[in-house]
């Protein structure tokens, strides 16, 4: 029985956080995503875009996708490009107006990081690379 009840908790804990972000279903199992949210005309948001956007290679091989939320505006900056609604994604990341945001969300849907500033590459790949998808060599 309390394997059951185990196995159970374990399930729902899986489904509740593939659905943590609802409004990226379409990369869910495929792709991890970086999502920067931003003022349009926030210094932050571009270095935070161009500094990733340096390394695409490395973007690559860990199967990235990276997505600008400014505005009305979600779109791809590399990977990629879907519709995506801006508003949706706000909601999901729980982000309030146009604050400067970094999240990335694993293959699974869940968020696995956050942050209010900056973040190198880095930070971002050593995060993914001991994720356990990654050691197994799942992308």
């Amino acid at each position: 029985m309390r394997v059951l009840i185990l196995s159970l908790v374990v399930a729902l804990t899986s489904i509740s956080q593939g659905f943590a972000m609802e409004s990226l279903s379409h990369y869910e199992w495929k792709n991890r995503v970086v999502l920067v949210f931003g003022k349009a005309t926030d210094r932050k948001v571009e270095r935070q875009i161009d500094a990733l956007k340096a390394k695409q290679a490395e973007l690559a091989d860990r199967a990235l996708i990276v997505i600008r939320i400014t505005g009305n505006e979600a779109r791809a900056v590399y990977g990629t490009e879907i519709a995506l609604n801006a508003d949706k994604l706000r909601t999901d990341a729980k982000i309030d107006d146009n604050d400067f945001q970094v999240i990335l969300v694993g293959k699974d849907g869940g968020v696995k990081f956050r942050s209010k500033d900056i973040v190198s590459d880095v930070e971002i790949f050593d995060l993914i690379d001991r994720m356990p998808m990654r050691k197994a060599g799942q992308g």
